[in-house]
């Protein structure tokens, strides 16, 4: 298996591509390309023609948008193993509707959207296979809006390291913040200050212990 055989065999795990079978995937593997990118580098800004979308396949990016002003909005961190821009290459003139920077040493799988498209038109079992997972992904994103909505800053804050801690956990859990305070705050809607202070509370009351970022849930 050569490097580049190697770097692209987690994709056959991930949603848009499992439901493909094995003639369809080898037919796509042999367009798609391998990007890497250094941190701060721009992989493709606002109103740009969508023409791929990606897979990281190791690092991490965000997707953000600047106002006139320049302050930057992080819509959302991308990591290992999860995709972004694919829903834009349904669209009748897809361009991207936000910026893609990488904050790390990262490297992305690029599918063109035509041979993708291609594949799912012929075939109508691919499409329903992709759809049904497609639901069951939507339905997950509606209930982290509501979170968002409806939650205050500091319900957003500790919900967020439970997800961190995964399964209920027996006792004490230590997570890791995979990304700068500024950014977390950023994803969870709510100002870095008001972060910190939500962080220093629960530290002031023995629910956890923050160093740096690794945080002890006590």
């Amino acid at each position: 298996m050569d490097s580049r055989t190697a770097d692209l065999a987690p994709l056959r795990r991930h949603h848009l591509f499992s439901a493909l079978d094995d003639n369809q995937f080898e037919r796509l593997v042999a367009r798609i390309h391998v990007e890497r990118l250094v941190p701060d580098q721009l992989l493709f800004q606002s109103g740009d023609a969508a023409r791929q979308f990606f897979v990281v396949l190791d690092g991490q990016l965000k997707l953000c948008l600047q106002s006139r002003g320049g302050h930057e909005k992080v819509v959302d961190r991308i990591v290992t193993g999860q995709s972004f821009a694919e829903a834009v290459m349904f669209m009748a003139a897809p361009c991207y509707p936000v910026a893609a920077v990488a904050i790390e040493e990262s490297m992305v799988a690029a599918v063109p959207n035509a041979d993708y498209l291609a594949i799912l038109r012929d075939s109508g079992e691919t499409c329903l296979r992709l759809l049904a997972d497609l639901s069951r992904r939507l339905h997950a994103h509606l209930r982290q809006i509501e979170d968002l909505a409806l939650e205050n800053a500091m319900n957003r804050v500790v919900k967020h390291l439970v997800g961190l801690a995964g399964a209920d956990p027996a006792g004490r859990a230590t997570v890791e913040l995979g990304e700068s305070k500024q950014l977390l705050a950023s994803r969870l809607a709510i100002k870095p200050e008001t972060l910190s202070r939500s962080l220093r509370s629960l530290a002031d009351a023995g629910v956890i212990a923050v160093q740096g970022r690794s945080i002890d849930i006590l």
